[in-house]
């Protein structure tokens, strides 16, 4: 499998990812987001979210990423997160839409989870939704957010013979 997944990498010419919460809870950062829907942020949890996300480190998949990105495999990435880990990974900035805020960039404020996005950001999305060839869908549950139209769309036109596909790991089951 690991050598399918290399072999389309290389072989995409619109290679995006996408990630979410699962990419970063094993750098000790918080699935806060799921939480938010059953329980109430309390002031100990931002507490400890913020002390979380000073000292987070990049992981393995935050550094798999950045080599990607280095090596020109890969083109997009659309983060969910707001941790700055692929920044400290070393992707740059302008290679990042952070599609719901950032918690290290003054000029785009996080938003909460029935906020509007950010119109640049969400043109940006619309237009890699558009162009992707493969998507890399990581460490999200795929749980009904607008933003999870890009699997939708790549696995559409894949389905057509004019895209690669959609590639999830997850550690939960997805809707696609």
């Amino acid at each position: 499998k690991v050598k399918l997944l290399a072999q389309l990498v290389r072989q995409a010419k619109a290679c995006v990812a996408y990630t979410g919460a699962g990419l970063s809870t094993g750098a000790g950062i918080g699935d806060y987001a799921s939480r938010e829907n059953t329980d109430s942020v309390t002031h100990s949890l931002v507490a400890t979210a913020k002390a979380a996300r000073r000292e987070a480190q990049p992981g393995q998949s935050h550094r798999v990423m950045a080599a990607l990105h280095e090596a020109g495999l890969l083109h997009e990435w659309v983060q969910q997160n707001h941790d700055g880990l692929p920044q400290k990974a070393g992707v740059p900035q302008h290679c990042l839409n952070e599609i719901h805020g950032a918690w290290f960039d003054p000029s785009n404020p996080v938003i909460t989870m029935s906020g509007e996005l950010r119109a640049d950001l969400a043109a940006r999305f619309d237009l890699w939704s558009r162009k992707a060839d493969l998507v890399l869908a990581l460490g999200t549950s795929l749980a009904a957010v607008g933003a999870d139209n890009i699997v939708g769309a790549v696995s559409r036109r894949q389905q057509q013979h004019r895209a690669l596909g959609a590639v999830i790991v997850s550690l939960q089951q997805t809707y696609f």
